[in-house]
C-alpha cells in the first residue's frame, strides 16, 4: 500500500475536506460521515500545521485529482515524506 503525506493550515485542510465531502455526497447512507478526519482531531506539527496521510489512490479520485496539483503549486499544501509524517504522529498525544 503506497501512501502520500501532506501538511497544510487548518483553513486549507477544512476547505478541502468540505469540498470533497460535498462532491462525494458525504455524509452518506452507508454511514461515511466525511472523507478526512476533521481538523479538530487531526495531528499537527510543531508549527500547528495539520498532517494528512492518504492512500495514493485517494489522490487520483475525482475532484481530489483536480485540486491537489493546484494546492501544491500554490504552496497551500506541502507534500512531505513518510519520515516527517511519522515523526510527528508517533509523538502526537
Amino acid at each position: 500500500m503506497s501512501q502520500r503525506y501532506f501538511r497544510s493550515t487548518e483553513a486549507v485542510y477544512e476547505s478541502v475536506r468540505l469540498t470533497l465531502d460535498e462532491a462525494w455526497g458525504l455524509p452518506n447512507s452507508l454511514g461515511t460521515a466525511t472523507c478526512l478526519e476533521p481538523a479538530a482531531s487531526a495531528p499537527r506539527d510543531a508549527e500547528g500545521l495539520l498532517l494528512l496521510a492518504v492512500k495514493e489512490e485517494f489522490c487520483g479520485f475525482t475532484v481530489a485529482a483536480d485540486l491537489l496539483p493546484q494546492l501544491l503549486a500554490s504552496g497551500a499544501v506541502e507534500e512531505i515524506d513518510a519520515a516527517a509524517y511519522h515523526a510527528v504522529v508517533n509523538a502526537w498525544p
